[in-house]
């Protein structure tokens, strides 16, 4: 077992058939890489089996041989072509691909099943995960729509009342209830993809995400015992083609999910508590870091195409199939760029992530975003947004 711990109550797993894995939680003593040492770098050594270019934390990585089976569960915010980190930089698509493909390289696994919880999280594999690589993936939501938190207050079912956070996001309770429940020795990968699907739409509701495969499908008509194991109460299950979980009464936006916490943090505080105070303020600061953030994007688009295009070029979305981007490099460089002149894009910003790749396929070059950043944000934000205290997400 290999751990790493994080902010977020869920995490990623990655496990062999020896039942080697890597988990991100928020809080264990079994933890292998913790605070600072949860990163990309480490992620991508621990993943290739780079014992030496591991910094910090326990050291152990995915040690894996030609006959194993690969499993990764990945879940944080994200948005397109990115995936966070409790630390920067984030997470690029490009980078990502890069490493599995390395992985494949080295023959050093039978196959691998990726799941993916993230907002975008298609736009990590569109276009971008080719087949041949015996790698099957899955995730929360298409490349251009969020994903959903679930098992928030207010909700029925709702957390016990010490929680004031969603506890789970509809794709990765999905997976991990039907997981429980069912003989993983009989039900493949494909029938959980349907159930998972099928209960993550949410009945075509205004509160669900469109849970997509990519890579090598063919490999759906795997158990999913090899890559899980299985539970020996479960044996005696008779798997039915129809989900009996019911989905929840509605779910929340994940990038609202802070929002949600921030207020009924702030509900349940006694009048004129410190506690009261202090979530009020986390309210206003996070809707204000939105506010910036949104206002600075729409702003550097009219500067750079004009009041008429501005909005239409920032929005534009590729046909199916195709990258978010044609050049990583440039969309990196403009992230920095931004955020030199605007302060940290953080979780929240991540959603602009499409508009700052289109800005770099119209073929706008580092120096005129610099430009066009300097003149929308007169000064870099301070405290917890600014981005010379927090880092670069790129």
């Amino acid at each position: 077992m290999i751990s790493l711990s994080m902010k977020k109550t869920l995490g990623l797993v990655l496990s062999l058939t020896i039942l080697m894995a890597m988990m991100f939680i928020r809080e264990s003593r079994r933890s292998d890489y913790t605070g600072e040492d949860v990163n990309v770098h480490n992620f991508f050594a621990a993943l290739l089996g780079n014992k030496s270019a591991i910094t910090g934390g326990s050291g152990k990585v995915v040690d894996s041989g030609p006959d194993d089976h690969i499993f990764i569960y990945y879940t944080d915010h994200g948005g397109p072509g990115v995936l966070g980190m409790p630390t920067f930089p984030y997470l690029y698509a490009d980078d990502l691909i890069d490493v599995l493909k390395k992985k494949h390289a080295s023959g050093t696994y039978k196959s691998m099943v990726f799941y993916l919880e993230a907002c975008e999280s298609g736009s990590i594999f569109e276009g971008l995960l080719p087949q041949g690589l015996n790698i099957y993936a899955t995730t929360a939501s298409n490349a251009e729509e969020s994903s959903w938190g679930t098992y928030c207050p207010g909700e029925y079912p709702s957390p016990p009342p010490e929680y004031e956070t969603c506890l789970g996001d509809l794709y990765s309770v999905a997976w991990m209830e039907d997981s429980d429940m069912h003989n993983l020795r009989t039900e493949t990968l494909h029938q959980q993809y349907e159930l998972v699907k099928k209960r993550t739409i949410n009945g075509n509701s205004a509160y669900g995400s469109h849970v997509m495969q990519y890579g090598d499908v063919g490999l759906s008509k795997d158990s999913l015992f090899a890559y899980l194991g299985t539970n020996p109460a479960n044996d005696n299950f008779t798997f039915v083609d129809e989900n009996s979980l019911v989905p929840p009464t509605k779910a929340v936006n994940q990038r609202d999910a802070d929002l949600v916490h921030f207020w009924y943090k702030y509900r349940k505080a006694p009048e004129g508590s410190v506690r009261k105070t202090e979530a009020q303020k986390q309210f206003v600061e996070a809707m204000s870091h939105r506010m910036h953030i949104d206002h600075s994007v729409k702003l550097i688009g009219k500067l750079l195409f004009g009041i008429e295009r501005g909005l239409e070029v920032l929005n534009t979305v590729r046909p199916a199939g195709q990258p978010l981007v044609d050049d990583w490099k440039c969309l990196k460089k403009m992230v920095r760029t931004f955020e030199t002149h605007c302060g940290s894009l953080a979780q929240y910003g991540m959603k602009h992530m499409r508009s700052l790749a289109n800005i770099c396929n119209a073929g706008i070059q580092t120096e005129q975003m610099a430009e066009a950043s300097a003149q929308a944000c007169v000064s870099v934000p301070t405290g917890r947004w600014s981005s010379l205290q927090k880092g670069f997400s790129a």
